[in-house]
């Protein structure tokens, strides 16, 4: 077994995690007029309507004994910050008894601008009672496995959530943002004071942070600026039994249970192939007190350093690797090719050439904010992949965006877009758009109405699995086609295009693997939607956007990865 390091003192104040995250929101509370049982409606004109500001923070993961805390910016590195879609729960309680109305209340975080509010689902409001305390907990779970779990006859807040705590087992599946955040159980108090109520969330389960092995690029573009550091794990990099989350820094992260509430320390396993590509493993047992995180260090964490010039053409390896476009590859390389770099930038932010672009309305134009928090360390470019399909968008006229509009308000950007220079047909936002239409093809809802075209990406994790390091595949959006094929345009109509060049130099690349098809000239579906019965599609003879209906077999789909 290789050998494992708990520190525990003089940890780096890159290593201290902590949740800081603060958001305040305003709504509308009715502090007179209505009984306790009722909630005002939208309809409601009383003049003593009011607002109530709420406050809610999170306590943080606090550092074991002997552990030095970062500074505020370094723990900020490392927030699980609430974002669009988060949900909390809460209870009001006055003489012992929960406030009808009031009574596992969901509230969901929802974008204001640049700002998050917290609405109840249907946009009613809970009422501000007079001498009651406030009870809340992150995240939300329905009715059925919360209300039978709370005891009202106290003023602790933990004996009031104590069975919720006691049966919280997070999952071993913890392995994107949304995962890991699902499974991190916060609860808090509070008392209305003046026109405020604070919530101050404490967290009741332990974080297990692992730090590997890893190798770190220092990159530059293609004009020799520098680029974000792109760490990737050591080759074969495995976990036994569990999946963590990766952060940006090449560590992961991991809640357990308490070690109070723990029969025996859990064990964590895992292996990954060393610089002698032989197969190192490791192990070791976790026991962590709640609210805290222990910091375990594999073989001393090595790095190993290497510089690259990071441009379109370069060959993108199974591990997350760089080759550049200039070198030969070798037949083992070439068999360890999954993809060719095509754009180098941050898909999470607007694009240069639509940053300089002399658009009135740029509120619309952004990157992929749900690549940013899913993955934050994808900020270096975009890979396609060596194969594609052929398949019609979808089979039926069923609106994506309306049934998102409906069942996830404001949890993604908009996959929907008109003509417009500023509409999202302007954004890379390939990962938003997929993850969404993931979730509209996995209800029960849309039975024979799914998007053929992500369904062809989810079996092409599987035959062509991603590194870690990266977003996995996804099906690239408008924008992202249009890159592919030519330039960074600063706007993009119909008809309207950025040329070839980068379709010509991709497809050299890719006739120098056997395995690989090169690009069409012909249409190219994205996954940007366009209404009920049209998605957006690229002719790659010219780069030309169209508006193309979703019921159209001769279209090809191709994927892509950000890394």
């Amino acid at each position: 077994m290789k050998r494992i390091i708990l520190h525990i003192p003089n940890i780096t104040a890159a290593a201290f995690v902590q949740l800081a995250a603060v958001v305040v929101f305003a709504s509308a509370f009715l502090l007179t007029g209505c009984s306790e049982n009722e909630l005002p409606s939208d309809e409601n004109t009383d003049t003593n309507r009011t607002t109530f500001t709420i406050e809610v923070s999170d306590g943080g993961y606090a550092p074991a004994a002997g552990e030095k805390p970062g500074t505020r910016a370094t723990e900020n590195g490392y927030a699980t910050q609430f974002t669009v879609g988060d949900k909390i729960g809460v209870f009001a309680v006055k003489d012992y008894e929960i406030v009808d109305g009031v009574n596992n209340l969901c509230l969901v975080a929802t974008a204001d601008g640049s700002n998050l509010v917290w609405k109840t689902e249907d946009g009613k409001t809970p009422l501000n009672i007079s001498d009651a305390t406030y009870y809340a907990y992150y995240p939300w779970q329905p009715d059925e496995k919360i209300t039978d779990k709370v005891y009202p006859a106290t003023t602790k807040v933990t004996t009031f959530f104590y069975d919720v705590i006691k049966d919280w087992i997070p999952s071993t599946n913890q392995g994107t943002y949304i995962d890991y955040t699902s499974f991190d159980l916060m609860i808090a108090s509070g008392t209305p004071s003046d026109k405020s109520l604070s919530f101050s969330m404490q967290h009741k389960m332990a974080l297990v942070v692992i730090d590997l092995p890893k190798t770190k690029y220092k990159l530059t573009d293609a004009n020799g600026q520098a680029l974000p550091d792109y760490i990737i794990d050591a080759p074969d990099t495995k976990f036994k039994g569990f999946t963590p989350y990766r952060m940006s820094d090449g560590t992961y992260r991991y809640l357990i249970k308490p070690a109070a509430t723990n029969s025996q320390p859990e064990t964590l396993s895992g292996s990954y192939t060393n610089a002698t590509s032989a197969t190192a493993e490791w192990e070791f047992e976790a026991s962590v007190d709640a609210g805290k995180y222990g910091k375990y260090v594999v073989d001393d964490g090595t790095i190993i350093e290497e510089t690259h010039q990071l441009q379109a053409g370069d060959f993108f390896m199974k591990d997350g690797t760089l080759l550049s476009k200039e070198g030969e590859l070798s037949d083992e390389e070439k068999a360890a090719c999954i993809g060719i770099v095509y754009w180098v930038g941050d898909p999470t932010k607007i694009t240069p050439a639509n940053e300089k672009a002399n658009i009135s309305n740029k509120d619309n134009l952004q990157g992929d904010k749900t690549l940013a928090k899913d993955h934050p360390g994808c900020t270096h470019g975009l890979v396609v992949s060596l194969g594609e399909e052929s398949c019609y968008w979808q089979a039926s006229t069923t609106s994506v965006q309306y049934w998102l509009n409906s069942n996830h308000s404001g949890e993604f950007l908009s996959v929907e877009s008109g003509f417009k220079a500023s509409d999202p047909l302007n954004n890379i936002q390939g990962y938003n758009n997929t993850k969404a239409i993931e979730a509209f093809n996995e209800s029960s809802d849309n039975s024979g109405s799914q998007v053929y075209v992500v369904q062809k990406v989810v079996k092409y994790r599987e035959k062509v699995p991603a590194p870690t390091a990266s977003s996995g595949w996804y099906v690239p959006s408008e924008k992202e086609l249009t890159l592919l094929c030519g330039e960074d345009v600063d706007n993009i109509y119909t008809n309207n295009s950025g040329g070839t060049d980068n379709h010509d130099l991709i497809n050299k690349k890719l006739e120098l693997i056997s395995s690989a098809t090169t690009l069409s000239s012909s249409g190219y579906w994205s996954s940007t939607e366009r209404s009920y019965g049209y998605a957006f599609s690229v002719y790659f003879n010219g780069g030309r956007v169209e508006s193309s209906y979703k019921h159209n077999p001769s279209y090809r789909v191709r994927f892509s990865i950000a890394f």
